[in-house]
């Protein structure tokens, strides 16, 4: 398992290093965040796997809404190059772990989820915090919708 989260973190940094335009990059950061949330929860901090999900996604949301916003290409064309080089590279990091998975996938016990009484007594005493963050996080990518796309004659892009 760990190799498989240490090879989609380097897969998702390829993504993000070979994409033309912030549509696709997303897709790499969205995999590095899910990557990094899993070697969290393989070392024994299961909750800070959940922030990084929580937190990172929702803050590279936001950021990702702001760039399409206001990127001067309306629907981005995908090369052939971009699409061989991912497919290699995919297969190249997933290669070494044909022969470790065996018998593991059988088995969730790898993950390290033992303390999840603990996790709840977090989130039941941060628990409106966390609905705050969320509430604010759904605001900002509503403004950002409503700015961008409310004409598309006098958008931002136009600045």
């Amino acid at each position: 398992m760990l190799m498989l989260f240490i090879s989609s973190l380097i897969l998702g940094g390829l993504v993000v290093f070979s994409a033309r335009s912030p549509y696709y990059g997303i897709f790499g950061i969205l995999l590095q965040a899910i990557s990094f949330s899993g070697l969290f929860c393989i070392f024994g901090f299961p909750f800070f796997g959940l922030l990084m999900i929580l937190i990172y996604v929702g803050g590279m949301l936001i950021i990702f809404l702001f760039s399409t916003v206001l990127s001067a290409e309306r629907y981005p064309e995908s090369g052939w190059l971009e699409v061989v080089f991912f497919w290699v590279s995919f297969s190249l990091l997933s290669y070494p772990l044909v022969d470790s998975w065996g018998g593991e996938l059988n088995s969730l016990s790898s993950l390290g989820l033992g303390n999840e009484a603990g996790l709840g007594e977090v989130f039941s005493l941060f628990g409106s915090l966390t609905v705050l963050v969320v509430v604010v996080l759904l605001v900002a990518l509503m403004v950002v919708l409503a700015f961008g796309f409310e004409n598309s004659e006098e958008s931002l892009r136009k600045l």
